[in-house]
């Protein structure tokens, strides 16, 4: 396992592998509205592939700019790329030729594998997933997306053993931290990492519950808070 993960505010993250590509998942920078997020778009040099779970504007609104600017291929559910698609973003830019992909699915490059989730949430095209990259070194990462807690956790956890799990804490549009650290207990990550959290003023604000519970329930897994911008090598 290698490479590093920066948490970009509530739940844009970039990681970027052992190789040097850069995955970023759910961007929402600062110049769209995010106000947890130190930086903007132009200050984004490298992106390979962008990844969303849904079409939210806290999870797409940076998406077709970062990908306009750097080339980087866009995945996301099939008629949620569709959207973009039709609004004049480049379906070459798309993967699976310009199709993106369901729940089940995802896309395979020779460097990374994508394999998306169940992610209960609402989306106003498609439905919300969460996603699972494994790249070539067999670093696995999963990025819940905005979900509630729901049982077959425990099933991608053994699925695909995980160096890192993403999830959210915040309550109110997702899982709080009750529920977030019995989802840690259940995936049995390597490292869990909060996020979609400290941005909007009614969701959580901080991790420290998060972290207390995971240290009851799930004492094995490494529970890592991030400040946003923060880098961590893994």
């Amino acid at each position: 396992m290698s490479g590093s993960i920066r948490w970009l505010g509530h739940a844009f993250v970039e990681f970027k592998t052992a190789d040097g590509k850069v995955i970023l998942f759910d961007p929402w920078t600062k110049d769209d509205g995010n106000p947890a997020c130190p930086i903007g778009t132009d200050e984004i040099e490298r992106a390979d592939l962008v990844l969303v779970s849904h079409d939210h504007f806290d999870h797409v609104g940076s998406a077709v700019a970062i990908c306009k600017k750097t080339g980087a291929m866009l995945g996301g559910p099939v008629q949620t790329v569709r959207r973009f698609t039709e609004e004049g973003f480049n379906p070459e830019q798309v993967v699976n030729f310009g199709s993106g992909y369901m729940v089940g699915g995802g896309v395979a490059f020779d460097w990374v594998k994508v394999t998306t989730t169940p992610a209960f949430h609402s989306s106003d095209t498609a439905c919300a997933m969460g996603t699972i990259v494994q790249t070539s070194d067999g670093t696995t990462i999963y990025h819940a997306g905005d979900t509630s807690l729901f049982g077959d956790m425990e099933l991608f956890g053994r699925l695909y053993p995980m160096d890192v799990a993403l999830l959210p804490i915040g309550g109110v549009f997702t899982m709080d931290a009750f529920q977030a650290s019995e989802a840690v207990k259940m995936l049995n990550p390597k490292r869990a990492i909060p996020i979609h959290y400290a941005s909007f003023p009614i969701i959580a604000k901080t991790a420290d519950e998060f972290i207390k519970l995971c240290g009851e329930k799930a004492p094995q897994v490494d529970v890592t808070s991030l400040s946003a911008g923060e880098t961590l090598e893994i």
